[in-house]
């Protein structure tokens, strides 16, 4: 079974609960996973893992959460290349729906960037993730967790 870091920026507690329920499914299939917030993270964490998830809420005019963005900022090829990722971003378009869910595409293309590889697609949230997360959050875990198997 797979080994599977999940690191987070989270203020509001949205992202830390879809997270949660990721967290949740992987054990339940027998991966050995664990949440990380940002704030508490080092970049050289990643590569202990088979596979780390990037969560990030999107603030202002299309930021990701202060913590992952400085988390981000202090990570570099040398953290990322070679290593596979997933990506899960929030957003709410009430707020400014030109930068919705800016968070996955920044932490996507931090992956990219840097010679990572992006295992799934990403999951993508708008507004609360709460009538989400027996839905579709579920499926995409479930998915990935079916291609670590």
């Amino acid at each position: 079974m797979a080994s599977i870091l999940i690191l987070f920026g989270s203020t509001g507690g949205n992202t830390e609960l879809v997270c949660d329920e990721v967290l949740h499914i992987f054990k339940a299939k027998n991966h050995t996973a664990v949440m990380q917030r940002a704030e508490n993270s080092s970049p050289d964490d990643m590569g202990a893992y088979d596979l780390c998830i990037l969560a990030s809420s999107t603030y202002g005019q299309g930021l990701l959460q202060d913590h992952m963005r400085a988390f981000i900022k202090s990570c570099s090829s040398k953290n990322i290349s070679g290593n596979t990722f997933a990506v899960i971003g929030l957003g709410d378009n009430k707020y400014n729906t030109e930068y919705i869910i800016e968070s996955a595409a920044i932490l996507e293309k931090t992956v990219k960037d840097n010679d990572g590889t992006l295992l799934s697609p990403t999951l993508r949230i708008n507004k609360t993730p709460v009538p989400h997360l027996e839905t579709r959050v579920k499926k995409w875990a479930n998915e990935i967790a079916k291609q670590l198997a």
